[in-house]
């Protein structure tokens, strides 16, 4: 067989990345949370590290680096050197939302200075509201939403990805929805089921539970499709104003920028065959997750259309952080 000379001149750039990617992982890999223990993106990376681990055959530990909204952990793994020794488990809000409403804030480019590995589960979004509203179903609500002083919200935060669903609802469809932020999310369905709310935007992990008990009502769900969690219950998609609105919390693997390509490469065959795991995405499952198939090139041109898509919002409606 005879090689191309194209690819003869190739094999000496070749060979050294062939040779490093043998060697590696040649310790335990460090994969950063850059959020406090116990969350969903804390619980779905303790979920995949073992047995990632066991496939790249050294342990994969979790370090949990909090601060800034995830921003301080995100930004050491910005500056860390590119050896494939050294993860991110980023989300939405450090990679899509943070650069553009808080620029001055962020030390990091989250499509320059990061290589895309895998993206690892979503997570949807639910609409909620106490169970007196007077309001049957979506196009009801916002209906009702218009009448009078409008209707109420709590989210998470200014500038999450909760925040900036509500704001793409109002826009599209013209409902009269007023924000309430919220530092401790898990007060809000007390506060919404105590009348003192008409309506949240949360996870379905937090929401599901309590609609199935009668104690909030199910408006929408914001994934591409309806929820199992949550059967019958419309997607926003769906729903008039609204087509192709399908905004789910995410959560994604990636390495420093410049890390050595097939590194990164076998990072990536590794953790998709992790997320094929059976066992893995039953553990998902019951954190209402899903396991994404996005390839690592996919996922680099999802952050991208995330900024974009979260940018305009914010610049549209407006918003910003004091």
């Amino acid at each position: 067989m005879t090689l191309p000379r194209r690819s003869l001149l190739a094999l000496p750039a070749l060979v050294p990345s062939l040779a490093r990617a043998q060697s590696w992982p040649s310790r335990p890999i460090t994969l950063i949370v850059p959020f406090a223990a116990g969350g969903n993106v804390d619980s779905a990376a303790r979920m995949v590290a073992p047995e990632l681990g066991r496939r790249l055959g050294q342990n994969v530990v979790i370090e949990n680096v909090p601060g800034a909204g995830g921003t301080i952990g995100v930004e050491r793994v910005a500056r860390a050197a590119p050896d494939g020794h050294t993860l991110i488990v980023a989300v939405e809000s450090t990679m899509a939302i943070s650069p553009v409403l808080t620029p001055q804030a962020v030390r990091y480019d989250a499509v320059r200075d990061f290589a895309p590995v895998a993206m690892l589960a979503t997570l949807p979004l639910t609409l909620v509201g106490r169970t007196d509203l007077p309001a049957a179903d979506f196009a009801a609500l916002v209906e009702l939403s218009k009448r009078g002083q409008g209707l109420t919200y709590a989210t998470s935060g200014v500038g999450t990805a909760h925040h900036l669903l509500g704001e793409i609802i109002a826009q599209r469809t013209g409902a009269k929805l007023e924000h309430v932020p919220y530092r401790v999310s898990a007060q809000i369905p007390t506060d919404v089921m105590g009348g003192r709310l008409d309506l949240t935007i949360l996870t379905v992990t937090l929401t599901a539970p309590l609609v199935r008990e009668g104690k909030l009502k199910a408006y929408a769900v914001s994934s591409a499709a309806p929820h199992p969690a949550l059967p019958g219950v419309p997607t926003l998609s769906s729903q008039p104003g609204l087509a192709g609105v399908n905004l789910e919390v995410w959560q994604g693997i990636f390495a420093p920028a410049r890390t050595d390509p097939a590194i990164v490469a076998r990072l990536a065959a590794e953790t998709s065959a992790t997320l094929a795991d059976p066992e893995i995405q039953q553990r998902l499952a019951g954190i209402g997750m899903t396991p994404s198939t996005l390839t690592r090139d996919a996922l680099g041109a999802y952050v991208a259309e995330e900024i974009t898509r979260y940018g305009e919002v914010i610049r549209s409606a407006n918003i910003r952080v004091d």
